[in-house]
């Protein structure tokens, strides 16, 4: 039987070029460019195949929850009481520095007069000197030029012999070099001192700034309406209070002394209550004690500053230099205290109120005593 047609040649072995290839021990070989390539839910579920695979696809299943406002708002207040917490710790600090600064600036000026009055006994003995020098006497003139006089005396035991003719300015010139060493003494381990308590101020002012910091991230997860709410949230409290101790307020608006029945106080603490009265509104600045600016031991100071009351800028310090009060026996002008250790205080105006700088974001005003946290005590001035 005879064939048709040309006899197609006979197929070669198949050719299959290295990038139609994967090559990798146990990987699967990949489609050929000219192949046929996976379509619809196939190309579906190989892309999320890929996705799992390469860490790109996350499960939604256990997503934590956004907070809630008054979640944040908790957050919030916390870090707030630790930055105060924190202020207090660097008032405390930075007063320090002063005293030292200030005992340092004594030292230095009691040096400077020591120095003189070494120098003077210097120039009594040199004139006695040169007329024992005149005399014969040579070991007037070694002592002069001795670096210790009170060591030379001691070691010559020349010291009764000398005393019997001059002992004044002898015992004058031993008294001023140990005067003269033990300032510098105290001068040198004064600055280790301010040097360390520089170290300390850095420390807690980190402290604050990180503290605030953290709350401003956490006031940043809100929305705008939510940042609304949380404000209408602190005022809405704030009105409460004061509606609790007789005060009632048109809406937006915060308490003046001139809402609040101020009982009659004398002169000195009249001069406290007006500065406090007089910085309602103004805001809160950790470390700051005016005059427009203050946290709340500032505030402090600067009040009690017009009755010519000095006082330290740190609570628990202030606490201490006052005379306790129970929380009965309170009289305007009267500082309470918060928290233990003393973290915070203001200034008591009577009929449960009082006037005080908050915290960081808010400002100078008039809330019940028991508004802020767990009262701990008073003083007076």
């Amino acid at each position: 039987m005879g064939v048709k047609g040309p006899i197609p040649p006979a197929e070669g072995p198949k050719v299959v070029r290295q990038a139609d290839l994967v090559t990798t021990e146990g990987a699967v070989p990949r489609m050929s460019r000219a192949g046929n390539r996976p379509r619809g839910p196939a190309r579906l579920v190989l892309a999320l195949c890929v996705l799992v695979l390469t860490g790109l696809c996350v499960p939604t299943a256990g997503a934590v929850p956004a907070p809630t406002v008054k979640e944040v708002r908790a957050r919030i207040a916390a870090l707030h009481a630790e930055a105060e917490a924190a202020t207090e710790r660097y008032d405390a600090v930075h007063e320090q520095m002063t005293g030292l600064d200030l005992k340092l600036s004594v030292a230095r000026t009691k040096l400077d007069q020591e120095h003189k009055a070494l120098t003077a006994a210097r120039k009594e003995l040199a004139r006695w000197a040169a007329e024992q020098y005149k005399a014969g006497d040579l070991s007037t003139l070694a002592l002069l030029l001795s670096d210790d006089a009170d060591r030379f005396l001691q070691n010559d035991g020349l010291y009764r012999s000398l005393a019997e003719q001059r002992t004044t300015a002898v015992s004058g010139l031993v008294e001023e070099q140990r005067s003269v060493l033990a300032t510098t003494t105290d001068i040198q381990e004064q600055q280790q001192q301010l040097e360390r308590s520089r170290h300390d101020l850095d420390v807690a002012r980190q402290d604050v700034e990180r503290k605030l910091a953290d709350a401003e991230r956490e006031l940043a997860r809100l929305t705008g309406p939510q940042r609304a709410q949380l404000a209408a949230a602190d005022e809405a409290d704030d009105r409460q209070g004061l509606s609790q101790q007789g005060v009632t307020l048109p809406p937006g608006r915060r308490a003046t002394c001139q809402d609040v029945a101020i009982p009659d106080v004398d002169a000195r603490v009249a001069k406290v209550i007006s500065y406090a009265c007089a910085q309602l509104g103004d805001p809160y600045r950790w470390g700051a004690s005016g005059p427009s600016r203050f946290d709340c031991s500032g505030l402090v100071l600067a009040a009690w500053g017009q009755a010519g009351v000095s006082l330290p800028h740190n609570a628990a310090s202030q606490a201490s230099a006052g005379r306790p009060v129970g929380r009965s026996d309170l009289r305007p002008g009267d500082v309470v205290f918060f928290y233990r250790p003393i973290g915070h205080d203001g200034i008591y105006i009577g009929n449960g109120l009082m006037i005080h700088a908050p915290r960081t974001g808010d400002s100078v005003k008039i809330a019940p005593v028991g508004a802020v946290g767990s009262y701990t005590t008073a003083a007076r001035f």
